[in-house]
């Protein structure tokens, strides 16, 4: 909670004192979630009895429409019948979420009290367990998401995106509930020994149970949500009006459209709501520990956090987020990370003062929606886990909110059409004021003066228009389905259009998931030797016993199991990995699980060698290491080795062993873009296996040996240079964001395209603030790309001060930037083309600083780490079939990155086709105003049918086919589509259409009155028959054609319409009905569409004459003058020229400063030498941290920028 500046001015008495004190209060701004992704601010109210009675009386008097806008708006119906107060005696509460400081979502909540008192003990209140969960006088202690913890009997709480926040007197603010997994130490999870059914019922009070429920709305809840809407409640208003006129065809019409739309709309958001709640909700009967020998089964549902669970030896799904007490597990999550190798989970060390991080613990948890396949455990000893989270709180639970609760809309195209119809609703206004003052002075009945000024409202904002703009979006969904691109939303299908910027993940998307072995280069006497390809040359040399040890590999139905690099290392060396012939439960009772042989004649004497698997530490991608502790048959000693980074093995192995030219040797690899894994190891004398069991990681991982380096090979997919080329050829931004080393990223990047022939490669190397001295950033670049000054001679301070460079940073740079220097964040995201060592949440940092400087980004990838980015992007394209990748709006079955220029190429010609239809409409709209309200002149109008007509055999005909215009399938062009519908352009555009429009219904309406046949007009009850009638209806006919031929424009991003076969087809044949219709008509049509035919053909003559012209006409100001001369010519012209650069386009005026300011001040050397050295720490922390020391001094390689990231 932030209190703001307030004053409170002093009073004479203490009532006024008082009051000032509420009133500070009141005016208070309070946070839940401060500083957190999820920020929200909150304000408290109270029920006011006045307010409610005044409201409600209102709501009465107009009999229900103010409790109709009190739906649109809840926040004003909470103004309005509640008054401000402090949280602290609230009974509701406003919470305000500003998205990104832009997009303000508000939800009313409910402040509930709830009590602990009410659970009955059927155990008899016997429980005892860490906590006050046994005291029934204390209630139960929880933990919150600040780390505290809090023992509650009875509390205040609310619910807000399915979260239960409790109100914390101490802190006088609303905390988010957690799990176990806040404020708790390691030693005291291990300290959970079971719940009693007391315990359990009271956590379950708080709690819950533990399911994600999803609600599935009955046809009935959602046909009144649909028809609440206010589109359908002035579409009702529009059917009400139609009525009173007796303009019942197209009212049936409308009503067949909406109710097939309305029908449709339920049948779909019923069966998404299905799917969601078939795969979210699932149930199991699980076993719990109740303490001492005494186990029980029962349902998943009633778990609780602090409950300790079995897992059983033949695996299960996971039903809660749990962290394992006792054995291991090898577990399937791929339906959360997309990653199909499976994961062993080891047990949580007993660390007493080292808190439970679900970050740096993850391999010892479980988590909901994952599934264990099989468990390894002591003896008899079961495998336990207790419960971390359940419900919404669980990693699955997390990741339906974010479906149900997606990021606010942020698409100007959407906001602008809603804009647009208030200016037509101001013209309709118009309208209605032209009429009432025409009619009324004519003493026109008062009756039909009001139907004729409330009929102008629904034609200038027509109630086929949402209809229509969604036809272009349904025909770019199906294409991409048949493309096997698959859209969960197809409104996102034309923000894909404004794509200007797209972001890709490296392994799995732009190149292979697996990798191939290249070779090794073994370490001897400090000199790297020979690289080696064939590992059978190595003939038991430690590198290759190392390589067929250091691993985490298992069997699963005898066949090898882990992670693919895993897998390919070993199975290069030809060893053969060996699991006794026992059951799993024995396993732990032997010394060694797990032995590696080496093939037979490979060892010494024609022995084959053996060597146990000891123990195991995990891969952790924070440490950047995993290793393993083996002994060598026959051996008393134990050996650990450790693979990892080679900045970080480097680190921990003695400096005599390490090669003097390894900075050298690795950049020569990883600029040729391969995978290097180092490999050390260190010989453990003298220890006993009990003892190794107990020692702490970081005692075990220091003094390596250096052995040497791994090299693989990771191809690109043959679809992604060719792809990266289309996208740049378009000047589409390209940025790589991956977990990889930065030497291999930028070797990737140069050999796929995303950096260019001839751009130089900008590497950023920040330096945090350390003893006193501020942080530093470094711009280093290699001399043969450096800036040339005048004499000839490297500038080596000089700014690049040209637009042909490019940056790349690893997440550490991208960290201390943010922090120590956030005035830079624009211009790396501006010029950032690769971002290496990503972590999953700077990822989507990165992609929200992108779209917060105008970019519209896309965002591809495969995994769960590219979960949040592929969420907070505008577009989203997962290559992946897993859980978590829907909350992406699109997914490809073909796990490659062609998939993106079909998703932008659809989504330009969907917005172009959006764009179309929505001027199409528009004009269609005051077509017809404009033919109203010159027959409204001389008492005439259109007839019921001649309106029928147009609504149904023009309009909805065209709208329906407009959008089956395909994709243009040359290349992409530069500029995407107008995403505005209130910028010059199209609104020039829509002008010069109504002018012409206007100008001829107008040369019709008076030319038809020069002929000698003409005759004025007499009124006649229910008959608008007369020559201007007839002059104005057959002219706009044509117009109607003309405005579909027109607005539907084809290249660059749609195919010509010539090309659109019903289109076509539709248009010829209305031409020749409407030609018919104005030319020869039968008797039988002039009478029932009600109007004379002239006497004289040479005016029949003039009307086509006039309808060719006006094709002709705004065919020419379409193409020619809009598209051509306005947004060809004129406006690159003046926005050159004027500099002008919009809040949406930030990153142009990132750019332009830039070039006027030579930067980056580009170096050839990093004006630092860092040296590594480790140092041991104790507790709590349970890892090794690198220091680095600073010496002035030359280090001309990339290799040591990526040392320095890493290490800081």
């Amino acid at each position: 909670m932030l209190p703001t500046d307030s004053t409170a001015t002093k009073g004479t008495t203490a009532e006024a004192t008082k009051q000032n004190v509420c009133a500070a209060r009141a005016a208070r701004v309070n946070y839940i979630n401060y500083n957190e992704e999820d920020q929200m601010e909150v304000l408290g109210y109270t029920w006011c009895r006045l307010r409610s009675t005044l409201t409600w009386a209102g709501v009465v008097l107009t009999l229900g429409a103010l409790r109709l806008v009190f739906h649109w708006y809840p926040q004003l119906l909470l103004y309005a019948t509640h008054a401000p107060c402090p949280l602290s005696t609230a009974t509701k509460l406003l919470v305000v979420d500003n998205y990104l400081g832009r997009f303000k979502t508000y939800f009313v909540k409910d402040v509930k009290t709830i009590s602990t008192e009410g659970a009955s003990s059927s155990s008899g209140g016997n429980a005892a367990h860490a906590g006050s969960a046994g005291n029934p006088s204390c209630g139960v202690r929880v933990q919150l998401s600040n780390g505290f913890s809090k023992d509650i009997q009875k509390f205040r709480a609310v619910w807000i995106k399915k979260l239960c926040y409790i109100w914390d007197e101490n802190r006088s603010e609303f905390v988010k509930l957690a799990g176990l997994d806040k404020g708790l130490t390691k030693s005291e999870l291990h300290g959970y020994s079971g719940l009693h059914e007391y315990q359990q019922q009271l956590r379950r009070t708080v709690y819950g149970f533990n399911n994600i429920p999803v609600e599935v709305q009955s046809r009935l809840k959602l046909l009144l949500l649909e028809v609440i809407n206010p589109f359908y409640i002035f579409q009702l208003f529009t059917l009400c009006v139609w009525a009173a006129e007796g303009y019942y065809y197209y009212l049936i019409a409308i009503v067949l459209m909406t109710s097939f739309g309305v029908t449709s709309t339920i049948i779909q958001t019923r069966k998404n709501q299905q799917s969601l709640r078939d795969t979210v909700q699932s149930s199991d009967v699980v076993t719990v520990w109740r303490g001492a020998d005494k186990y029980e089964e029962l349902p998943t549902k009633q778990l609780v956090p602090g409950d300790v669970i079995i897992i059983p030896p033949h695996g299960c799904d996971m039903h809660c987020d749990a962290v394992l007490l006792s054995g291991t597990c090898i577990v399937n999550e791929s339906m959360l990370t997309g990653e199909s190798v499976p994961v062993n989970k080891t047990s949580l060390p007993r660390l007493s003062g080292v808190l439970y991080d679900q970050k740096e613990d993850v391999n010892h948890t479980l988590f909901c929606g994952t599934k264990v396949i099989q468990t390894r455990f002591y003896g008899k000893e079961k495998v336990r886990a207790v419960v971390l989270r359940t419900g919404f709180l669980t990693a699955k639970g997390s990741l339906v909110r974010s479906i149900m609760y997606p990021p606010p809309a942020d698409f100007k195209f959407d906001q602008d059409s809603y804009k647009f119809i208030g200016i037509l609703a101001a013209i309709a206004t118009i309208g209605f004021l032209y009429t009432l003052v025409l009619k009324i002075g004519r003493e026109v009945a008062a009756g039909d003066v009001a139907i004729k000024a409330l009929d102008l409202i629904t034609i200038v904002i027509p109630p086929a228009l949402p209809a229509a703009m969604t036809v272009g979006k349904l025909y770019a969904q199906n294409r991409l389905h048949a493309c096997k691109i698959y859209c969960i939303n197809s409104r996102v299908i034309n923000v894909a259009g404004s794509i200007n910027c797209v972001c890709f993940d490296k392994t799995g998307t732009l190149t292979e998931d697996g990798m191939d072995m290249w070779g090794v280069l073994p370490v001897d006497d400090r000199r790297f030797q020979a690289a080696v390809k064939d590992m059978a040359l190595l003939s038991r040399e430690p590198l290759q016993l190392g390589m067929a040890s250091c691993h985490s590999l298992t069997l699963i139905n005898g066949a090898l199991s882990g992670d693919p690099l895993d897998v390919k290392m070993f199975e290069a060396t030809g060893w053969k990995l060996e699991e006794p012939e026992v059951a799993d439960q024995e396993k732990y009772d032997l010394i060694v699980p797990t032995i590696v042989k080496s093939p037979a004649g490979r060892g010494h004497d024609e022995l084959p060698s053996e060597i146990a698997l000891v123990h195991q530490f995990q891969f952790s991608s924070t440490l950047q290491r995993m290793s393993v502790v083996t002994r060598e048959l026959g051996s008393q000693d134990f050996v650990l080795y450790c693979k990892g980074s080679p900045e970080m093995v480097v680190s921990l192995s003695r400096p005599e062993t390490v090669p003097e030219e390894l900075n050298v040797t690795l950049q020569t690899y990883t600029e040729q873009g391969y995978r290097v894994i180092a490999l050390g190891r260190r010989t453990l004398a003298e220890t006993s296996y009990t003892k190794i069991q107990r020692m702490r990681r970081e005692d075990m991982e220091k003094d390596l040996e250096f052995l040497g380096m791994i090299v693989l090979e990771n191809r690109l997919k043959p679809e992604t240079e060719p792809v990266i080329g289309v996208l740049k050829a378009a000047h589409l931004k390209i940025v790589m964001i991956t977990g990889d080393n930065i030497l291999t990223a930028v070797s990737v990047a140069k050999e796929c395209g995303i950096f260019s022939p001839g751009e130089t490669v900008v590497n950023v190397t920040a330096v945090p603030a350390v003893k006193g001295t501020p942080a530093r950033v470094f711009y280093t670049s290699p001399k043969d790309l450096m800036a040339v000054i005048p004499n000839g001679q490297h500038d080596v301070e000089a700014g690049i001060g040209q637009e042909c460079f490019k940056l790349a940073l690893t997440g550490k740079t991208w960290a201390i930037i943010r922090d120590s220097f956030p005035e830079l964040v624009p211009r790396l995201c501006t010029r950032g083309a690769v971002f290496a060592r990503m972590s999953s949440d700077q990822k989507q940092q990165l992609v929200q600083e992108l779209q917060g400087l105008g970019y519209y980004v896309a965002m591809c990838g495969d995994g769960a780490n590219d979960c949040g980015a592929l969420k907070a992007a505008h577009v989203g394209i997962s290559l992946s079939e897993a859980e978590s990748s829907v909350a992406s709006p699109f997914t490809s079955k073909d796990a490659n990155i062609s998939c993106v220029p079909k998703v932008i190429r659809e989504g330009r010609a969907a917005l172009s086709t959006s764009s179309g239809i929505f001027k199409f409409m528009v004009a269609y709209a005051l077509t017809e105003f404009i033919s109203c309200i010159i027959l409204y002149a001389v008492e005439s109008n259109l007839f019921d049918l001649q309106f029928l007509f147009i609504d149904i055999c023009l309009i909805v005909n065209f709208g329906f086919f407009f959008g089956k215009t395909r994709a243009y399938a040359g290349p992409l062009v530069r500029d995407p589509p107008l995403t505005s519908l209130l910028s010059f352009i199209p609104l020039t555009s829509l002008t010069l259409h109504v002018t012409i429009i206007t100008a001829v219904q107008l040369g019709a309406f008076f030319w038809v009155r020069q002929f000698p046949w003409y005759s004025d007009y007499k009124r006649i009850p229910d008959s608008y028959a007369c020559y201007e009638n007839y002059a104005v209806y057959c002219v706009s006919l044509f117009q109607y054609i003309a405005s579909a031929v027109a607005f539907s424009q084809g290249k660059p991003y749609r195919k010509e319409i010539y090309t659109n076969v019903a289109l076509m087809i539709s248009l010829v044949i209305m031409t020749l009905i409407c030609a018919y219709k104005t030319m020869y008509p039968a008797q039988w049509i002039t009478d029932y569409f009600g109007y004379i035919q002239p006497p004289a053909f040479d005016f029949k003559v003039i009307i086509l004459c006039l309808a060719v012209s006006h094709f002709v006409l705004v065919v020419f100001a379409e193409d020619v003058l809009v598209n051509y001369v306005l947004a060809k010519i004129i406006r690159p012209m003046w926005k050159k020229k004027a500099g002008l650069t919009t809040n949406e386009e930030k990153f142009l005026a990132v750019d332009r400063e830039l070039a006027a300011e030579m930067w980056p001040p580009v170096t050839t050397e990093l004006p630092i030498k860092l040296n590594a050295s480790v140092t041991e720490l104790r507790a709590p922390l349970d890892t090794a941290e690198i220091h680095f020391r600073a010496e002035r001094g030359p280090e001309s390689s990339l290799a040591s920028h990526e040392m320095a990231d890493q290490a800081l």
